[in-house]
């Protein structure tokens, strides 16, 4: 008996067919990703430290408000109290502290001390300033000179004699006192200098204890509204603000306007001529770069609106730092936050951040991929109509020859079989056409084997294939109708 010819059993469905040639290529990009992941650089930590002063005064107070606001989006911000900015500076540079509150002029007197000249850059080596960056100028920080009624002065030449309040060493306070009165030719051997701290010298200043007490601060401090609200206490009124602002070019001229500290009761009660520094945020060079819109967004917050002193300048800035500005904080202050920052929490940004610089990556990986795998899957396709094909051909080949009528039979439920197998078969749309072409063939082929005259079935003359067959029949035909017409 014939044996019946082996058929192809084709996948069934199209969508296992695709993933056999799109899985090994996806996977291979997704490994190619994997790696270029593993290059990537780390998320940025989930918590700083920030000197900011003593307790009191109002760079705490921002630092704490800072704290606050960071931690809304789960980011830790640790506030270390310190005597002032030149201790700031010294945790900053000593990389104690990733953050810290400066004063306007820190970073001259700093230089001047180290043995740069004044505006120009350190020598080498002198100080860590290479590894520091200004993130903002954060508020303006008015010179307060308060003093006695009963002791009215003039110019700061006239505190000559007098006992001052100069803040603590360690301290910007200190700092920017000593350089104004050394302007007017006061120092220690010309006057009694008193190291005590902004809330100290304030209550000093009320007992009597000292006669004069000069702070560095921003409108926000309690002690200063608590001064200008006494009448045995005065706020010297700058008359050579241009002159200092000369000699000292991180401090601008200032106006405090009769009664906006309290309109109420009218404080202060005179339009104010003050000179101030800027407060800076600033920051060590490897501070991660994704933490800067954030903390932006914190100083905005509270720096951010209306001011107090009269000035054209508007917080946080990326005037009036002393320290190269940080790019993604220049960018920021320029253009705003970015489409990211905008809309999505810091730590949605902060990954679709980290990961869009591995979009080029991706794309080069991906780009062969959707280039080899329709090919791929296109010939995979048409190689399993084609193979259908070559049975369909072995079919195809017994009507053009002798053939018994087991042979016929064999083929005729191979034929069957294969339009069975051919219609579970699930094809993509765009292979319809050849889909279709193959079952027609396969019927018109069923069909002929159907009507195929097994060789063993005919008497008379040996009819070797089908057309010889189709002769004799012909030839039959004839004849009957000849005799048909002799008869007649």
């Amino acid at each position: 008996m014939t044996e019946s010819p082996r058929l192809r059993r084709p996948e069934r469905k199209s969508k296992a067919e695709a993933l056999k040639v799109w899985g090994p290529l996806l996977a291979i990009a997704a490994i190619g990703f994997g790696i270029a992941i593993t290059k990537l650089e780390p998320p940025p930590p989930r918590n700083l430290k920030i000197a900011a002063g003593a307790p009191g005064g109002a760079y705490h107070a921002y630092a704490e408000r800072y704290r606050d606001i960071l931690a809304r989006d789960g980011f830790e911000l640790e506030v270390i109290a310190t005597s002032g900015s030149l201790d700031n500076l010294q945790l900053l540079q000593d990389g104690d502290v990733s953050l810290a509150m400066l004063q306007g002029g820190i970073r001259s007197h700093v230089d001047h001390l180290s043995g740069a000249t004044q505006g120009s850059k350190a020598k080498p080596g002198a100080n860590s300033a290479t590894e520091l960056e200004s993130i903002a100028s954060l508020f303006f920080e008015p010179v307060w000179v308060f003093h006695r009624a009963d002791q009215p002065i003039e110019l700061l030449s006239d505190l000559a004699g007098r006992s001052i309040a100069v803040g603590p060493p360690g301290s910007g306070i200190r700092v920017l006192a000593t350089q104004l009165l050394a302007d007017n030719g006061i120092d220690e051997s010309t006057a009694e200098f008193h190291a005590l701290s902004s809330l100290a010298a304030a209550t000093a200043l009320e007992d009597g204890s000292i006669d004069v007490a000069i702070f560095v601060s921003s409108t926000e401090a309690a002690y200063v509204k608590r001064l200008i609200g006494r009448d045995d206490i005065e706020l010297f009124s700058v008359r050579r603000s241009l002159a200092y602002r000369k000699n000292h070019p991180f401090l601008s001229p200032v106006l405090l306007g009769q009664g906006v500290l309290d309109i109420d009761r009218n404080l202060p009660p005179n339009d104010v001529t003050l000179v101030a520094a800027a407060a800076s945020l600033v920051a060590r060079t490897e501070l991660h770069h994704a933490l800067v819109p954030l903390l932006l967004g914190a100083l905005t917050e509270v720096h951010g609106g209306t001011d107090l002193l009269h000035s054209s300048q508007s917080f946080p800035a990326i005037d009036f730092v002393e320290y190269p500005l940080k790019a993604e904080a220049e960018h920021h202050l320029i253009h705003g936050p970015s489409l990211l920052h905008r809309y999505l929490s810091f730590r949605a940004a902060t990954v679709i951040d980290r990961l869009k610089i591995l979009l080029l990556p991706l794309i080069t990986l991906l780009i062969p991929v959707f280039k080899t795998a329709p090919p791929i899957y296109r010939w995979r396709i048409r190689s399993k109509i084609y193979r259908w094909y070559e049975d369909l051909r072995w079919a195809d080949e017994v009507l053009h020859r002798p053939a018994t009528t087991e042979e016929i039979a064999a083929h005729r439920e191979a034929v069957r079989q294969l339009e069975r197998e051919v219609a579970q078969v699930s094809v993509p749309l765009s292979y319809m056409d050849e889909y279709y072409s193959l079952r027609v063939h396969l019927q018109l082929i069923r069909s002929k084997l159907e009507q195929r005259v097994p060789v063993d079935a005919i008497e008379g003359p040996d009819i070797t294939n089908t057309a010889d067959a189709d002769i004799a029949n012909a030839d039959t035909t004839n004849t009957g109708t000849a005799n048909t017409v002799s008869r007649a």
